[in-house]
């Protein structure tokens, strides 16, 4: 969402941000006059849909795009009070909770689009919520290639030394620490290896991102201890210059249990950085086997185990010339403006669907109202 509104054309769109709480966690710098926020930290209610309306209604919005759950439930409603003229709304990840599931059966026809970034997103949504595959627009992530790039090799063995992978076979787990991106089993998977006398001293394991929520990251900070785990994982929080990290390891693991498109993945092919995936986190078959990186055959220890095992007997030449297919892969298939051109199709196609009402843009650009959870 930040990547579309920062690169919508100012001439054709002005984007405003609406949000649940008023809290940062994208941390870029966003083309808004300000944010406006319902004050509804949990998710938007019934009594968060008048205000929205006015909201729309004061910025003379023309077009409203909702992100996921909720959000698009009563962002749908409070567009159609305030007769915003198109709607548009995304879902981004798999495994629906059933009350959202039925959020979606019940208030999708009153979207002109719904986009989705995975067809394994399109297929849940067509199967569990009834709406027609041909409604679902499949938009793939962008990534911004000129942000996430090979370091040169100077670079590189900098970042190396400041995070402690010289020497090392580092593998980076990006992302919020949380069931569903299976860091647990990433856990158990280095102390079968440990049992087994199977796990190099020179594995080191990086866990990087926020606890969601935070005891659960404590939690696998004490098993990991437990397990005798310590000269081999690091948890680092959140890490701003992501980018460079991905960058200088070895390979990037995502072993997740359900994704939607994820971006982890595709920022990891722009670094060159070969990618080890589980199966639910390669649903668009992003990576294939062998290629850009590998594919767990599990998303259970053992499985990740063996992903470790056949990543660890690769040579040098083989783990740079998967970072070279995968950094080819991202460019053809990947790249940001792609994913920004097909969005705004989709915004001029659901206007031209729309009578224009006496709603007048201002400034001359559509106006662009985008809800989220949190700014």
């Amino acid at each position: 969402m930040a990547e579309l509104m920062c690169r919508l054309d100012p001439a054709e769109f002005a984007p405003s941000l609406v949000v649940c709480i008023d809290r940062d966690q994208l941390g870029y710098r966003l083309p808004v006059d300000r944010v406006r926020c319902l004050d509804a930290p949990m998710f938007p209610s019934i009594v968060s849909v008048r205000k929205l309306a006015g909201i729309f209604d004061d910025l003379g919005t023309e077009i409203v795009h909702t992100y996921m759950g909720w959000e698009n439930v009563f962002g749908r409603v409070a567009a159609r009070l305030a007769r915003v003229r198109a709607v548009v709304s995304s879902v981004r990840c798999t495994q629906l909770p059933s009350k959202h599931v039925l959020g979606e059966r019940l208030t999708h026809g009153m979207a002109d689009a719904i986009i989705v970034n995975s067809v394994g997103i399109r297929d849940e949504l067509a199967r569990r919520a009834g709406i027609a595959p041909d409604r679902l627009d499949v938009i793939e992530n962008g990534v911004d290639l000129e942000r996430f790039a090979p370091l040169v090799p100077d670079a590189r063995e900098r970042e190396r030394r400041m995070w402690g992978m010289q020497g090392r076979c580092a593998l980076v787990v990006p992302g919020r620490i949380c069931a569903q991106k299976n860091q647990r089993s990433v856990l158990r998977a280095l102390s079968r290896l440990k049992r087994r006398d199977a796990l190099p001293r020179e594995l080191r394991v990086l866990f990087a991102g926020r606890g969601s929520p935070p005891v659960y990251a404590e939690a696998l900070r004490a098993y990991a201890t437990a397990m005798g785990l310590d000269e081999h994982v690091e948890f680092l929080g959140v890490v701003k210059p992501i980018e460079q990290l991905v960058g200088a390891a070895d390979a990037v693991l995502l072993p997740s249990e359900y994704e939607g498109l994820p971006n982890a993945v595709l920022e990891s092919f722009a670094c060159a950085t070969p990618a080890i995936v589980s199966r639910a986190a390669n649903a668009d078959e992003l990576v294939t086997d062998g290629v850009e990186g590998l594919v767990c055959d599990g998303i259970d220890a053992d499985g990740i185990a063996r992903a470790i095992e056949r990543f660890l007997a690769q040579s040098a030449g083989a783990r740079e010339a998967m970072g070279r297919a995968g950094r080819a892969h991202a460019t053809r298939r990947f790249d940001v403006a792609r994913m920004v051109e097909r969005t705004t199709a989709v915004y001029r196609a659901a206007l031209a669907h729309r009578t224009p009402g006496p709603r007048k843009a201002r400034g001359g650009a559509v106006r662009v109202a985008a809800r989220t959870r949190a700014g």
